[in-house]
């Protein structure tokens, strides 16, 4: 938290003990921890707000938020649907009441309040039209129903950068693709790109040449996973219809494209096919030659070390919970879907797994440094893991997998490793909605927090899974 935010706040604090039922105040207060990006500190200050001013908008935009960002999604579903009456904009209120409903686990009451919403208003282009066709996808996802993909395409248009090549026309659903030349450009997280250039495949099955652009910190990795394309790596593009950076022009006028596809447009293709393919994602992840030889190398010294032991990678800790100059909601996501280390050392200290299985650490050293690392059985990649074909090539090395919600885990399933995922209740959509299989990748097993924030059962089931190996 900056100076001036912090003075802000202790000025608005002082100002809200000498007269508590100034409303303008606690309105401040909510204010200023929005702008020094705590935001999830907002609630008992909007809690006072309401009980002087129920009707307040402010105050019930700051409730929702701040319950949301703490993981309590049906209270923050129950707060919205409370003040649906007040005079919100067109689906304001509407997008965040499915959003809610659908994170906390009414994914199908969720789908139909979303959808009578958009119905009203179809042409609407609104940010908040974005937002509900968004939520609206990810909960179709989430039920392995593909039509989500359409709906998710509709965040080209405003909550995903993405870069437009204006001397090519946009893909616009023709499934023939015999001599067309493809230009795939890429957006969003790593995990996103792991697992949807997955679809690949299929647009060159259906004829395409494909030059695809990728963040640089994988492109050796996608490189030697896709062979038989062109694969560019540039900066990820954070504005809609963003020109292409000057330096990968060059290149792809010599590649000279006739269509252009977006990373969102990928998993397209496949949508309608009957029947639908067991693994809608298919593994196909391999990372660059010197990287196996390397870590080839070294999974023979360490297994000669711990002979007979499974080696298992174990990622438990997203790095962005400790990042305090990101985004609140970044940052509470981060911290939700992370194990605490006094968890982890239930598997790295258990008696019967570390008689049978050495753990390997697949974070960076730097993530490691901020998050700390359990006592026990536990290795480090001796190459160093400095970028994800580093990465690939260790937990191609290794028996499993056990991972929290994030890039390890996407990377070990596109690799094709058994992978235990580990997820709390709003897990992303491609871990499905219930069970222990999701409906989009076959080498993942899921294993769900029932309650959030309440790891101690998973971590049960994960020693379960561990000693099935």
């Amino acid at each position: 938290m900056s100076q001036s935010a912090q003075q802000q706040l202790l000025e608005a604090f002082e100002a809200h003990a000498r007269a508590p039922e100034n409303t303008d105040l606690l309105m401040q207060i909510c204010q200023t921890l929005v702008q020094a990006r705590r935001d999830e500190q907002m609630l008992p200050w909007a809690d006072k707000g309401l009980a002087l001013d129920p009707e307040n908008r402010g105050f019930v935009h700051a409730r929702g938020r701040a319950l949301r960002l703490r993981g309590r999604h049906a209270e923050a579903a129950a707060n919205w649907l409370a003040h649906q009456s007040l005079p919100w904009g067109p689906l304001f209120c509407e997008a965040r009441i499915g959003r809610d409903l659908y994170l906390s686990g009414e994914t199908q009451r969720a789908i139909e309040h979303l959808e009578t919403a958009l119905s009203h208003y179809p042409a609407d282009l609104s940010r908040d039209a974005q937002r509900a066709r968004k939520w609206l996808a990810e909960a179709l996802l989430s039920l392995g129903d593909t039509r989500g993909f359409t709906h998710w395409l509709e965040r080209n248009r405003g909550d995903s950068g993405n870069y437009r090549y204006a001397e090519a026309p946009m893909w616009s659903g023709q499934r023939d693709l015999r001599g067309e030349r493809v230009l795939v450009t890429h957006q969003m997280g790593f995990g996103d790109q792991f697992l949807l250039f997955a679809s690949v495949r299929q647009w060159r099955d259906a004829g395409a040449d494909i030059m695809l652009t990728c963040d640089h910190a994988i492109h050796g990795l996608v490189q030697a996973s896709l062979p038989g394309c062109t694969v560019l790596g540039t900066a990820r593009p954070l504005a809609v219809s963003a020109p292409l950076p000057p330096e990968a022009l060059d290149a792809i006028k010599t590649f000279a494209p006739t269509l252009q596809a977006t990373l969102l447009h990928l998993p397209l293709l496949a949508a309608e096919d009957s029947p639908r393919a067991q693994a809608y994602f298919d593994a196909y992840l391999r990372a660059p030659a010197a990287a196996r030889e390397r870590a080839s190398a070294w999974s023979q010294t360490l297994r000669a070390r711990a002979p007979g032991k499974r080696l298992v990678g174990l990622f438990w800790d997203c790095a962005q919970q400790h990042a305090t100059e990101i985004g609140s909601k970044e940052r509470c996501w981060a911290s939700l879907r992370s194990v605490p280390l006094a968890q982890i050392e239930r598997l790295t200290m258990h008696p019967a797994l570390t008689r049978e299985i050495e753990f390997v650490s697949l974070h960076h050293p730097v993530a490691e440094l901020a998050n700390g690392t359990p006592r026990g059985a536990m290795s480090h990649y001796a190459p160093g893991i400095a970028n994800f074909a580093d990465t690939a090539a260790c937990i191609e090395q290794l028996d499993a997998v056990l991972s929290v919600d994030a890039v390890a885990a996407n990377l070990s399933a596109m690799v094709g490793k058994p992978t235990a995922v580990l997820v709390n209740p709003t897990g992303e959509w491609r871990w499905g909605q219930t069970g222990a299989r999701t409906p989009w990748m076959s080498a993942a097993t899921v294993l769900r927090q029932t309650q959030m924030g309440e790891w101690h059962d998973v971590i049960s089931r994960a020693i379960g899974w561990l000693l099935r190996g």
